[in-house]
């Protein structure tokens, strides 16, 4: 009876099959509804820098303009120079263009015709044109001084870095949120089965108290005591299948699965895992790999773009458009196309505000406000994600030291209560010192359970602020 009882009081019980946490991490990223919504949002990303460096691209484009226009004067009087009449017109322009990034406008090439017919009121001939241009090039560029497409490079190539890093920070999150789930059911787990074992004890000896009693070797206050003591761990017992089956319940929603039946079984990992990196190259992978540290970058960029454009617009603003080519005018299609003539175009367009009411000081003294809020907006970034660093590291530390002695903690509390059930089954010890060693167990067991949690929570959560591999 001795060694059945000694040995009922020590055992853990280990039932179902094991899963662990590095396969519930694989199975949450490819699975949970956070995973999908990150890779549609890359993709998304993806097919817009594709649409971007498109457009970078030679274009060919044909463009087919009808129009109609009908012009009443007076009814009554008809002047040679000012005519009723209807005009149909289309006109077809068939063009290639090219971004020139180096300097900020188009450079575009290509033919163009025009065809007008006039229907006069009096049924009087006006000629039917025909106007046809052969080749057309030129180059137009709406701000000189000023390049739009450098600057949409840049915020363009940010734009999809950022998308990359969000992908990769988001399935981190994922790492880290399955590990929360993953050890709340892990330390429910382990709870439940302190809880049953415990149960299964105090119904051991209030068995074993009762049929004393009958024979006067147990005391009515040490059997009302067990008594008491088995209904707690009844009641504990309630509690832990109640958040065990909660727990299970949160990360199977989380993972969108039924891979976790009642039953089955998490594998705790027990070894910690060492980053060989100094504080600096943490800090550093960290500011390197930070999708929030991209967008403020971003932000940024596009904030000094408006200052720039808003500098270039405060004085006289010029733009050009010039073109060379071949033209013809007839009134049949024939003749517009026979012995076509060279012209040369140039126009420049000059703006000068002269009463704006401020409008352009006010338009540039607000973009450089702009700037120095996003500057700041960075700053105040890598400040909050250097202090999260120092403090993760430090939490991490702590609780690997704090793993360390919790481990050897359960190891000495299970030698203690070993000896203390063995001196209790031989009656050299009441069952108040029986309780107080059983106590000691399960307070050092759920210290390291809490130790072991808060450890890999940390961990992950450092993976994420580095990404680190």
């Amino acid at each position: 009876m001795r060694k059945f009882l000694i040995g009922l009081l020590c055992t853990i019980p280990l039932l179902g099959q094991a899963q662990s946490l590095e396969q519930v991490i694989r199975l949450a990223q490819d699975s949970t509804i956070a995973a999908f919504q990150s890779r549609y949002e890359y993709e998304y990303h993806t097919r817009q820098f594709a649409r971007f460096e498109a457009l970078r691209k030679p274009q060919l484009e044909l463009n087919i303009t009808p129009s109609y226009m009908k012009l009443i004067t007076d009814p009554t009087r008809d002047y040679v120079y000012l005519r009723n009449f209807n005009r149909f017109s289309t006109n077809a322009q068939l063009m290639l263009s090219q971004k020139v990034p180096g300097l900020g406008g188009d450079a575009y090439v290509g033919s163009q015709a025009l065809w007008s017919e006039y229907f006069l009121n009096d049924q009087r001939d006006m000629p039917r044109e025909f106007v046809t241009m052969p080749l057309v090039m030129g180059y137009q560029q709406s701000l000189m001084g000023y390049n739009p497409y450098r600057w949409e490079k840049a915020v363009e190539e940010a734009r999809m870095e950022s998308a990359r890093k969000q992908l990769k920070h988001q399935l981190y999150l994922i790492a880290e949120e399955t590990t929360r789930r993953f050890f709340r059911l892990a330390c429910a787990q382990g709870t439940l089965d302190m809880c049953e074992r415990n149960m299964q004890t105090a119904d051991t000896l209030y068995a074993i108290a009762k049929e004393k009693a009958g024979i006067a070797m147990v005391t009515l206050a040490e059997l009302r005591s067990l008594e008491l003591q088995r209904l707690n761990a009844y009641n504990a017992l309630q509690s832990a299948r109640n958040e065990e089956q909660l727990a299970r319940e949160s990360l199977s929603s989380y993972l969108r699965t039924d891979d976790f039946p009642d039953g089955g079984r998490l594998t705790i990992p027990t070894l910690t895992r060492q980053i060989a990196l100094s504080d600096d190259d943490i800090l550093e992978l960290a500011r390197s790999n930070s999708p929030d540290i991209q967008q403020c970058q971003m932000a940024l960029t596009e904030a000094r773009q408006q200052q720039e454009k808003a500098s270039r617009e405060q004085g006289a603003k010029v733009g050009v458009d010039l073109n060379v080519g071949m033209q013809q005018l007839s009134s049949n299609l024939v003749g517009s196309i026979k012995d076509p003539r060279f012209y040369m175009m140039g126009a420049v367009t000059l703006s000068i505000p002269i009463v704006d009411h401020g409008a352009a000081k006010s338009g540039h003294e607000a973009a450089v406000a702009w700037k120095e809020r996003e500057t700041q907006a960075l700053r105040e970034v890598e400040r909050a994600l250097a202090e999260d660093v120092r403090t993760t590291l430090a939490n991490l530390r702590a609780h690997e030291q704090m793993l360390a002695q919790t481990t050897e903690a359960v190891a000495l509390a299970d030698d203690v209560f070993a000896l203390t059930a063995e001196n209790y089954a031989n009656g050299l010890c009441d069952i108040n010192t029986y309780s107080l060693a059983q106590n000691r167990r399960d307070n050092a067991y759920n210290q390291y359970l809490s130790a072991l949690a808060v450890y890999w929570t940390t961990y992950y959560h450092l993976l994420t602020l580095t990404q680190y591999e």
